[in-house]
Formats: C-alpha cells, sequence, structure tokens
C-alpha cells in the first residue's frame, strides 16, 4: 500500500469518526428532523467512489511513469525487443482532445522524439540525421517521421490545461477530473517518449522506448523493427 493511499484511508477514517460525533450531536440535539437514512448512505457512497477514483488515476499515472515492465504484454517479443501496450488513459487523452491522432491514424510505424537547436539535450544535429535516415528509401516504407520542436510541444501541453466550465454535479466534477487526468497522462507520456526515440505501432497501439538519443543505437533498432 503506497503512501498516498495510506494518507487517503487515514482522513477518510477522520472523516468518517467526525460524521459520527456530529450524527450522535445532531439527533439529541433534533438537528437531523427531515433527513431520510438514504441521504447519509449516498453521501458515503460518493466519499468511497471518489476515493477509489483518485487512487486508480494515481496508480494509472505510476504505470505510465514507470520504466519497467508493467505495460508489456506477456509472450510477445520481436527480435528480442519487448514492446509495451500505450495505456487506455493515454490513448483517450489522445482521442477526446484530438492530438497526436495523426500518429495514431498513421498506416507506418511513428518515430516520435523532441529537438531544439538551442538545448542539447533535444539535439538539433540529432534529429538532421535522424530526419535523413528515415527519409531512404529503405525506410519509407516502414517509417514515418513524428518529430516536433519542443517549443512547439510546449504550446500544445499549455492547450490542454484546464476544464472547460465549472462543473455543477459530482459526476460531471468526476468526469471532468478523469477527463484532466486523461490529458495529463497523454502529454506524460509524450514528454517521455521526447526525451529520448519511441517507436510507436499504430496498429497495436504498442510502442518501444530507447534509452538514449544515440544515434547509432537508434539507427540499430530501427533497421531490426523495420517488419515489425
Amino acid at each position: 500500500m503506497n503512501k498516498e493511499l495510506k494518507n487517503r484511508l487515514k482522513e477518510a477514517g477522520n472523516f468518517i469518526i467526525c460524521l459520527i460525533v456530529l450524527l450522535v450531536a445532531g439527533y439529541y440535539t433534533g438537528f437531523l428532523k427531515g433527513f431520510a437514512p438514504e441521504d447519509f448512505v449516498d453521501a458515503y457512497q460518493n466519499i468511497v467512489l471518489k476515493l477509489s477514483a483518485k487512487t486508480h488515476a494515481s496508480n494509472e499515472r505510476t504505470n505510465i511513469l514507470s520504466t519497467g515492465n508493467s505495460n508489456t504484454i506477456k509472450g510477445t517479443s520481436y527480435k528480442n525487443y519487448r514492446p509495451k501496450t500505450i495505456p487506455d488513459t493515454v490513448l483517450r487523452g489522445v482521442y477526446e482532445s484530438n492530438t497526436w491522432t495523426n500518429i495514431f491514424n498513421s498506416e507506418k510505424k511513428a518515430v516520435f522524439y523532441l529537438y531544439d537547436s538551442s538545448d542539447s539535450r533535444y539535439s538539433n544535429d540529432f534529429n538532421i540525421r535522424m530526419t535523413n535516415y528515415l527519409n531512404t528509401k529503405d525506410n519509407k516504407p516502414y517509417y514515418t517521421n513524428f518529430s516536433v520542436s519542443l517549443s512547439y510541444f510546449k504550446n500544445i501541453k499549455a492547450g490542454m490545461i484546464g476544464p472547460s466550465k465549472i462543473c455543477d454535479s459530482f459526476e460531471e466534477c468526476n468526469e471532468q477530473r478523469m477527463r484532466a487526468s486523461d490529458y495529463s497522462n497523454m502529454a506524460e507520456f509524450f514528454n517521455r517518449c521526447g526525451q529520448t526515440v519511441c517507436i510507436i505501432k499504430p496498429e497495436t497501439k504498442q510502442y518501444i522506448i530507447l534509452k538514449d538519443r544515440n544515434f547509432g543505437s537508434a539507427v540499430q533498432v530501427l533497421n531490426n523493427l523495420r517488419k515489425w
């Protein structure tokens, strides 16, 4: 049980204790006249649902940021490479925001990374060499280059943040929270991919992420994955 979940359970326990005290006091003072038992049942269920949803979203985000094999499809591999499944929350974020849909509508594998002329971490020299390599006749049938500049990527992220309006009900608020979580997870997924290189296979919603931005290593991987 992670620390965040323990804290939430502690908060829930304290809340329930306070609620019991208030109910006892309200009973003896007559304050609760006119309230039906169902009102308190509904309130309790809403609290439990909200805590459960927050825990689920937290776990999804942890899996997305993990560099382990939690998203790897067991028993599937290609030339010793272990593709990972793109999380559903990322895919929902893509289609709900209509962002990066060109990657998933592509008939070829997508090669995604970020580049920037003024930031050595996102070397533009790497981008130039990778672009030339992917445009060769041997690679064109298999790959499409979806590299984007760092400034463009930051502008896209800025445009995703915030609900469209103030919610009017618990259900609507929860839906907006889930949508915001999807957008955040999608942005984090592509941010992590952009730091090195991600090879995305739209057909199966899978990806392989490179450990670094070494051009020689990237060429070797791309050569091996042409017919993946």
